[in-house]
This record gives C-alpha cells, sequence and structure tokens, in this order.
C-alpha cells in the first residue's frame, strides 16, 4: 500500500481523482491495487479499452473505474467532463497519467470543481519501511541514495542504473513529443546529462545554452519540460523579509534522488532530503489544502542555507544537510537569528545522537526523515 492510497480510498467517494506523477514511480501498480472483483481497468493505449472509453461503455455499476493513460485521448478533459455532467460519481473515477495530465488540467475550466489531484512521489526513507521493513533504517538511506526511490530500481538495486537510462530514455522520446514542439529528443536528453552534473547548483541558462550550442531561452524553455515531464524540480531563492541581496536563480534537483554525478555522494545526499520535502508539501495540500513550500537561501555574501521551508507564508523549518559535520555553521545561525523560524535544523547523515546548540537542533537526518510525514502536526 502507497502513502495515498488511504486518501486516495476515502476521496474516490466524493468525486473522481486525477493522479499523477513521473513514469514508472507506481501509478498504475497503486491504481490496480484499489480494484475489487467489481472493479475497471481501462487503458487508453489498448485498442479493445480505447473503444470502452470512447463510447463510456464500462458497467456503470463498477466499484471503480481506473482509466489509465488517459490524457493521451483527443479533448479528454472534455471526455471526463461529460461524464461527471452525466453519471456523477457513480462508479468512482480514477485517472492516472504523467506530464500531460498534470500539464493540461491547469488550462480552461472543464474540470473545475469537478475532480481532486494527488501527485505520486518515488519512495522516500519513511516509505522505504512498507516496501522493505527487514532492513535497518540506515540499510535503507544508503539504498535510497544509492539506487534512487523508484519502486523497481529500489528493490532491484543492482538494475538501478540500467533502469534509470530507459526511463530517461522513455520520457525524452515519447512523453516529451507528446508535450511539446520539439522537433528532436537528442538535445533534451543532452540537456539531462548535463543537469546531473549540476544538482542542488543554481540553474546558469547561458552556460548550459553554450554547452549546448542552443540559445539561452531555447535552454529555458527545454528545462521548463523536463518539469513538466517530472524529470527535475527546480528550487526558488527564498527572499520574503530579506533584501535585494538574496540571489535569485532557481536549483536543480532530480526526482530520482540518485542520478546526480557525483562520487563524494553529497549531492544525492541534498536531492533525497530535497525530494523528501517535495513529497511532503504537495501530500499536505493534495490531501489536505495546507500551504507549505520549499526554498533555498544564499546571499550575495554566500551566507546560505540549503532549505528553507514555509507554511503559511511563515518560516517554519531552516534546514542544513550535512554527512558528518555536528557543528552548525555561521549561515544557519545567522539566518536563524534573522528569520526566526519554528525549528531551525542540522540534519547529519552519521550522528549517534541527537543535540541542540546555539539553539539549533542536531538531528539524525534518516530518522527525521522518517518521520517527516507526521511533522504537520508541529504546524
Amino acid at each position: 500500500m502507497r502513502y495515498i492510497t488511504p486518501r486516495l480510498r476515502n476521496d474516490l467517494q466524493k468525486k473522481m481523482v486525477l493522479l499523477a506523477g513521473p513514469r514508472q514511480c507506481g501509478k498504475t501498480t497503486l491504481a490496480k491495487s484499489l480494484l475489487d472483483d467489481r472493479g475497471e481497468y481501462l487503458n487508453w493505449d489498448i485498442t479493445k479499452d480505447r473503444k470502452i472509453i470512447r463510447e463510456l461503455a464500462w458497467p456503470k455499476d463498477a466499484s471503480i473505474v481506473v482509466l489509465d493513460e488517459l490524457h493521451k485521448a483527443p479533448k479528454w478533459k472534455n471526455l471526463l467532463k461529460g461524464v461527471v455532467d452525466e453519471f456523477g460519481n457513480k462508479p468512482p473515477l480514477l485517472v492516472t497519467g504523467s506530464a500531460r495530465l498534470d500539464a493540461f488540467r491547469r488550462t480552461g475550466d472543464a474540470l473545475t470543481g469537478r475532480h481532486y489531484f494527488y501527485r505520486l512521489h518515488p519512495i522516500d526513507p519513511s516509505e522505504s519501511k512498507l516496501f522493505l521493513p527487514q532492513l535497518t533504517l540506515d540499510t535503507r538511506i544508503k539504498r535510497l541514495l544509492s539506487a534512487g526511490g523508484f519502486p523497481e530500481a529500489y528493490l532491484n538495486p543492482k538494475e538501478a542504473a540500467r533502469l534509470r537510462n530507459d526511463r530517461m530514455e522513455l520520457v525524452t522520446r515519447e512523453d516529451l513529443r507528446d508535450l511539446s514542439r520539439v522537433s528532436s529528443w537528442r538535445g533534451p536528453a543532452d540537456l539531462v546529462e548535463l543537469l546531473r552534473e549540476r544538482v542542488g547548483k543554481p540553474v546558469n541558462y547561458d552556460s548550459l545554452a553554450q554547452s549546448l550550442s542552443i540559445s539561452p531561452p531555447t535552454a529555458k524553455s527545454w528545462v521548463e519540460l523536463l518539469e513538466k515531464l517530472y524529470i527535475i524540480f527546480l528550487l526558488p531563492p527564498y527572499s520574503n523579509r530579506l533584501s535585494r541581496s538574496i540571489r535569485k536563480d532557481r536549483r536543480i534537483y532530480f526526482f530520482d534522488c540518485a542520478a546526480a554525478y557525483d562520487e563524494s555522494g553529497g549531492a544525492q545526499l541534498e536531492n533525497l532530503v530535497a525530494g523528501s520535502l517535495l513529497k511532503f508539501a504537495q501530500f499536505r495540500k493534495d490531501a489536505v489544502g495546507q500551504s507549505w513550500e520549499i526554498f533555498y537561501l544564499r546571499d550575495k555574501e554566500s551566507r546560505e542555507v540549503d532549505f528553507v521551508v514555509t507554511f503559511n507564508r511563515r518560516v517554519h523549518w531552516l534546514i542544513e544537510v550535512k554527512a558528518s559535520d555536528d557543528n552548525p555553521g555561521t549561515s544557519l545561525r545567522y539566518y536563524t537569528e534573522k528569520l526566526r523560524p519554528h525549528e531551525s535544523l542540522q540534519l547529519v547523515l552519521n550522528l549517534d545522537r541527537a543535540q541542540e546548540k546555539s539553539g539549533i537542533k542536531i538531528l539524525p537526518l534518516g530518522k527525521w526523515l522518517e518521520e517527516l510525514p507526521f511533522q504537520a502536526s508541529t504546524a
């Protein structure tokens, strides 16, 4: 059972539910797990299923109907609007898809007020216990850092690199073609490789453009496409209540936390935390409507904090990520005093016991991330 399963079951009794997320993160498996002997699974890619979908010919007394890859259908939003307007929520309808489902649901008003929307993320430290409960937390963290959190790779770590390459190629070849007018997938695929060297760093479109022999606006448009395709996500800088001295470039992270080219492992560790925070924030928004946002902080004096997490626009957590250092840096101390967050944290991968120094909590990284889904109660 995935982390959003109970919420999906509950919301499906009220409205149609759209489920989006990266390719191969488990959307279809999750959808099928909700089926019983009266449930119907229909995939737009299957010819006989496509005919049933076009004619709205599924049994109306089904316990649930899953429509997979429906975003590939012409005018799919109008189709869904018609279904909801004619049949209401009988039977409950779950629609799954990846980039286009999310990107195009936002345009127009065909589905306004007629659905709930969820984003499924890869496995994080908290959810890893559901997949491999026999392993220790430290072992599960190490596997996430080396294999990533996509279920098949996480459960088969020796195949992780091959699975990652196949997934990246599939997305840049097929989904890119569906989502955009880019004439060749090769350029965005090369961009992915460049970005794997820049995890946790500001996106410099001029530098990317020069490396790829394209214009900076084209580089920016390709980065935005990769974001829509759930390959990467970009964190903006935090600037509220601060001067204009704050740097404005966004930072790059991958949904696959192990995708970075970094032999030291530092980029993977930072990406793991970034992905876990994003998963937390988006789940809280999708499930209960809470407003959590993730930023980073770096000023022109090179004072830097890895993550700023806000709740209702107020700074809730300042977070610094370290492999082994249990001494809070001057930047974290400075912004703890300046921003007065609910909590200031230094998350350390290799730490024997929790500590507190100068009002900053130094905590074991794995344990804090494992308990992250329950942190909302502190808001």
